[in-house]
């Protein structure tokens, strides 16, 4: 529950700076992934013996900075952290549905932006507004 809260204060403040200026401050990442990380020692997943979650949450994030490298940024550096915190709060079961959620509301809205000629191929969307979506999606899906 707790977990839950910190991701979702991340997400909502990562969402503002997104939609406002199309990125994120770096000290936004280790304010909330430092006491994400200590929140999973004491409460999260490390208590409870999934560490092999938690540490796969962590690798999505990674993978994701990985594709950003290589990807000359196409997929945004604060994109990336941001799966990467979010992966450190719900571990990866959790994060990779809300990375799926994310990238299908993303891809309906592009679809529907490129339909109504309101957008081109080269249109650059925020993410991290996506991925609150996803958690909210996430989270609504796993409490039925």
């Amino acid at each position: 529950m707790v977990t839950d809260i910190f991701v979702f204060l991340f997400l909502i403040t990562g969402t503002i700076f997104d939609l406002k200026s199309r990125s994120v401050p770096l000290i936004v990442f280790p304010i909330f992934g430092i006491p994400g990380i200590c929140l999973s020692l004491i409460i999260g997943q490390l208590k409870t013996g999934q560490i092999l979650d938690w540490a796969f949450g962590i690798l999505l994030g990674l993978v994701f900075i990985a594709i950003s490298l290589i990807s000359d940024k196409k997929l945004g550096m604060g994109d990336a952290f941001a799966i990467l915190v979010t992966g450190i709060y719900l571990g990866g079961c959790a994060a990779s549905a809300v990375l799926m959620y994310a990238m299908m509301a993303a891809s309906i809205l592009s679809i529907i932006i490129l339909a109504m000629k309101k957008a081109s191929g080269k249109t650059e969307l925020p993410f991290i507004p996506f991925l609150l979506l996803g958690c909210i999606i996430q989270q609504i899906w796993s409490n039925t």
